[in-house]
């Protein structure tokens, strides 16, 4: 079992959102907490409905069936996935297991999606927006439509499209063998074919589609005054019945839409359909934390340390030669790469509980293996892993521990948290952690309990 960030205790709460068409009830928790079914909890039919579109949903994100939620003999067990479960009349949200109330958290892990996602928005308007609705969803819902108005505001994106007319003026080209078979006898039409500039593209489709079922879904007013707009906007693409089987082709001529593409896939990829009944069955969005910390942790590092390059899931190197066969073998992939002036730093980033009771803090001995593999196939000068902090644990934010491989080139291997509880702090405990290489800084915290020691053997 994965270990769990954080081990503070938070009840699961039940709360009612009252909207003038209907009412919803909204229960709440965090990772690995469990949801009591029966008198006080979640009734049976709904546990089942849940379970059924959590196992649904966990085969999409391929976690498998148990990877959202897992039954247990009292109820149902989250998993490290956070985000949005809704069945008809009740919505589920799964919050990081992070330190913190409840909203301070959904407006922590809100900030982080952003990030993730390159929504950008500023910390007063995410504020205000989570002082308004305590729905994980509905703010989702509300990042979305303000940036992708924002972007549709400048201009959709539009493409060339090629077109088959009989017109009494030629346009573009005649198409001669259409021009002899249709129109012999009629020679005041001219079959014409030609390129049409257009708004009707794959990816207008697929950004339409979402927008409809947003409107469809949401329960906030302010949210159906956006998403009202944006259909209005859309009125010349046309609507798609498969909007996932789009052929979207992104590139740089529609660059502002990446993000918002992807986003839109994930919303149009969390509704569930009856198929018995034809309507809405579920609605599942969600995140597994191990890759929404990656995400996060990675494009933060790429703003606070601009203009240095930093390469994202890096490629090209890899851990073994075969010599006879002349083939690279296991291909290594780090969370990040800083390219500085001299040697490079790689980073990896794992959303694990740290124990500082051990000398090896309960590391996986597998990280460190990777960790020095990473570091002698980028001809590293120092490799990172970064964790969650944690308030309850006994350990600093920044570099807590500096061990050195022996034997490697002195690769030295740091471990380091970072307080995601804490968006706005992020970007300069990261740009710390990554410039943590001088003389004075190393005495300074030494003297606070860190230590430069050789890599522990695990046991």
């Amino acid at each position: 079992m994965p270990a769990r960030p954080g081990r503070p205790r938070h009840k699961t709460t039940l709360q009612k959102t009252i909207t003038p068409d209907r009412a919803v009830d909204l229960l709440k928790c965090r990772e690995w907490e469990e949801l009591p079914v029966g008198e006080n909890g979640l009734t049976e039919p709904e546990a089942n409905r849940f379970h059924a579109l959590a196992e649904r949903a966990g085969r999409r994100l391929k976690l498998g069936g148990t990877g959202v939620l897992v039954r247990t003999r009292r109820g149902l067990k989250a998993q490290q996935v956070v985000g949005v479960l809704a069945v008809p009349g009740r919505t589920l949200e799964i919050l990081p297991k992070i330190d913190g109330e409840d909203d301070a958290v959904r407006k922590a892990l809100v900030h982080m999606l952003a990030v993730a996602h390159d929504l950008r928005v500023a910390d007063d308007a995410l504020a205000g927006m989570a002082r308004q609705t305590h729905d994980l969803l509905e703010i989702l819902i509300r990042l979305f439509a303000a940036r992708l108005l924002s972007a549709v505001r400048r201009g959709l994106p539009r493409r060339y499209i090629a077109c088959e007319e009989d017109l009494r003026l030629l346009r573009g080209r005649l198409d001669v063998v259409r021009q002899f078979t249709r129109h012999a006898v009629r020679p005041d039409r001219l079959a014409c074919r030609f390129d049409e500039l257009s708004e009707d593209t794959p990816l207008n489709r697929v950004l339409k589609a979402a927008v409809s079922r947003l409107a469809r879904m949401t329960r906030s007013a302010a949210n159906a005054r956006l998403l009202a707009e944006l259909v209005a906007r859309f009125e010349f693409t046309g609507a798609s019945a498969r909007p996932l089987e789009e052929a979207v082709r992104l590139d740089r001529t529609n660059t502002a839409f990446h993000d918002l593409y992807r986003l839109a896939r994930l919303f149009l990829e969390g509704e569930w359909q009856d198929t018995a009944a034809g309507r809405p069955a579920g609605f599942a969005l969600l995140f597994p934390m191990n890759d929404l910390f990656e995400e996060f942790i990675g494009r933060s590092l790429q703003r606070a340390l601009a203009p240095r390059l930093v390469r994202l899931q890096a490629r090209g190197k890899h851990a073994l030669m075969d010599e006879q066969k002349d083939k690279l073998l296991f291909a290594l992939r780090p969370d990040a790469v800083v390219d500085p002036t001299g040697r490079p730093i790689v980073l990896d980033t794992k959303w694990k509980t740290l124990d500082p009771a051990r000398n090896d803090l309960g590391i996986a001995p597998g990280d460190i293996y990777q960790m020095l593999a990473y570091g002698r196939a980028y001809g590293a000068a120092r490799a990172i892993l970064l964790y969650p902090w944690q308030g309850d644990v006994d350990l600093a934010k920044g570099v807590v521990r500096q061990w050195t491989a022996a034997g490697a080139d002195s690769l030295r291997l740091d471990i380091a948290t970072v307080d995601v509880g804490c968006p706005k702090d992020v970007r300069g405990i990261l740009r710390k952690i990554v410039n943590d290489d001088d003389d004075s800084d190393r005495a300074a915290t030494r003297t606070a309990g860190r230590k430069d020691e050789p890599v522990p053997v695990p046991a």
